[in-house]
């Protein structure tokens, strides 16, 4: 038994999107090119990807920075980010720890992306 009907899903997912859209921000989607890069280094040359996309970009309270994670941001459940690429809010650019698609009764609401801001060196 579905605890929702298939058209409260679709609402819920709706509702979802207005939120994040209603923010008012957006990101850059920035990957990695294609090419030669060392093992485990952290500046391979990246370039833009696709339009901005909407997101909810919540940075972390300093008293959580012991996780390493210096914020989070919400986007649309079709967004093509992936772990690894980074994104740029603003003038600062983030790479994306973390993609987890958020659930409500079956269907995919939203993800949740955890950021490490990335240090140019």
């Amino acid at each position: 038994m579905a605890l929702l009907s298939p058209n409260e899903q679709a609402e819920a997912g709706a509702d979802v999107r207005a939120l994040i859209l209603a923010s008012g921000q957006t990101a850059i989607l920035l990957r990695a090119t294609t090419g030669e890069q060392l093992y485990g280094t952290d500046d391979a040359p990246c370039t833009p990807v696709g339009d901005p996309f909407p997101l909810e970009f919540i940075p972390t309270p300093a008293e959580d920075l012991a996780q390493k994670i210096d914020a989070t941001a919400c986007v649309l459940p079709e967004a093509a980010v992936c772990q690894e690429d980074r994104i740029q809010v603003g003038a600062e650019i983030y790479r994306v720890q973390t993609v987890k698609e958020e659930r409500l009764f079956g269907t995919v609401t939203h993800k949740v992306i955890r950021l490490v801001r990335h240090h140019a060196g």
